[in-house]
C-alpha cells in the first residue's frame, strides 16, 4: 500500500474529515448523542472577551477551551461561562464535565467551582509546570 503522509491545520477540510469519521465511528459504536455546546461573550462594541469550546458525548461534556480576556478578568465571566454549560449540561441529562488546565492557567478557579482532580502530568509542557484533569458530577 502506498501512501502519502501531511501535516494540516485544524481548520482545514481534511482535519474536519477525520474529526467527523471518528464521530461517526463512535456513535455507530455508541448509542449516544455528540454536540458541540459553545458560548462567546461579547462587550458591547461587539468585541469578544470571552469564550467556552465544549463538546459533549453521551453524558459527559469534555471543556476544550474557557478564555477571558485579560482586561476583563475578574468580573465573574468566567463563572458565568461555567454556570451556563453547567446548566446546558443538566438539560441534556449530562452527569460530568470535564477538563485540563495549567498550573499557570486556572486549575484553583475551577476547584472553586466544585471541579475535582483525577489526574496530573509534572513538568509538562515544560519543567516546573504541571497539566491537571478536573471533573465535575452533576
Amino acid at each position: 500500500m502506498n501512501y502519502h503522509l501531511e501535516r494540516v491545520a485544524s481548520e482545514s477540510d481534511e482535519y474536519g474529515f477525520v474529526r467527523n469519521q471518528l464521530i461517526a465511528y463512535n456513535l455507530k459504536n455508541v448509542d449516544a448523542s455528540y454536540d458541540f455546546i459553545n458560548f462567546i461573550v461579547k462587550n458591547e462594541s461587539q468585541k469578544i472577551i470571552g469564550g467556552l469550546l465544549s463538546r459533549q458525548f453521551g453524558e459527559g461534556i469534555f471543556i476544550e477551551m474557557l478564555w477571558v480576556d485579560e482586561g476583563s478578568r475578574k468580573l465573574g465571566l468566567g463563572s458565568r461561562l461555567l454556570e451556563e454549560i453547567e446548566q446546558a449540561g443538566r438539560q441534556q441529562d449530562v452527569k460530568l464535565i470535564y477538563l485540563d488546565t495549567f498550573s499557570f492557567q486556572a486549575p484553583d478557579f475551577y476547584k472553586k467551582h466544585g471541579f475535582e482532580v483525577f489526574g496530573t502530568l509534572e513538568d509538562f509542557p515544560v519543567q516546573g509546570c504541571t497539566k491537571y484533569f478536573l471533573k465535575k458530577t452533576l
